[in-house]
């Protein structure tokens, strides 16, 4: 596979696709960064798992994954670009699926979120996997906006709500940038690889009233600025205020 973003231009001419901007369409059209990406998903893969691609797009980071892994989900919301997977990738052994990442039913097995996240959906994405679903994937590495994976890693005096939801399901780490000439078409902004691995922290069972009672009320009288306040710091607060 050779790619850039002439060749990913000429793809998407060639199918009379334009990116669609509501959806947050981009596409990875740097084959060093998805060997990067590769190789991170290899860091934490453990045997039996499932690989699951969130927005396949034109495939190109699909087909690295096909070759590598044995098992893979690769979903893709648009219709266009689905009908592109299915006619290059259609009969090669992947599990297709059209539809909302949002509406995934996490398989039974082990399973990694990996792909290109566009980041319209991001904090909904994070909200359901990481908080909502019984049975979380152990792992996710995504080529993601640079600010929004330091925000997940925020700390005081700028540890957010999504943060501490990051930080509650997993260990967070960039990997490294990827710069705008990386992807097509290009964004404004930085990007990276951020791999964040599940970790064996249990929160206590008043952890999410707390933080919202604080957040939503601030200043109280025990959190003067709930952003100042660390994990650490609201799980130590959720023990005194139990019962």
């Amino acid at each position: 596979m050779s790619i850039n973003q002439s060749i990913c231009k000429s793809d998407l001419d060639q199918h009379n696709l334009t990116p669609r901007k509501y959806y947050g369409q981009v596409f990875t059209t740097d084959e060093s960064v998805i060997e990067k990406l590769i190789d991170t998903i290899n860091s934490i893969y453990k045997p039996g798992t499932k690989i699951v691609e969130i927005g396949g797009g034109l495939g190109y980071i699909t087909e690295k994954l096909i070759e590598e892994f044995d098992d893979v989900d690769c979903i893709e919301f648009d219709d266009e670009l689905f009908e592109v997977l299915n006619k290059k990738f259609g009969m090669k052994k992947i599990n297709l699926i059209q539809g909302d990442v949002l509406e995934y039913e996490p398989p039974d097995q082990d399973y990694l979120f990996v792909g290109n996240i566009p980041f319209h959906i991001s904090g909904r994405l994070y909200r359901k996997f990481m908080s909502e679903v019984d049975h979380k994937p152990y792992g996710m590495v995504f080529i993601t906006d640079k600010q929004y994976a330091t925000t997940l890693m925020g700390q005081p005096p700028r540890c957010y709500r999504v943060s501490l939801q990051a930080q509650s399901y997993g260990d967070i780490e960039i990997i490294s940038d990827v710069s705008p000439t990386s992807v097509y078409p290009e964004p404004k902004v930085m990007s990276c690889i951020m791999k964040i691995t599940q970790n064996d922290l249990v929160l206590p069972k008043n952890f999410w009233e707390v933080v919202n009672y604080h957040f939503e009320n601030f200043p109280t009288k025990e959190v003067e600025s709930p952003k100042t306040v660390g994990l650490r710091g609201w799980i130590n607060l959720c023990r005194d205020v139990q019962p």
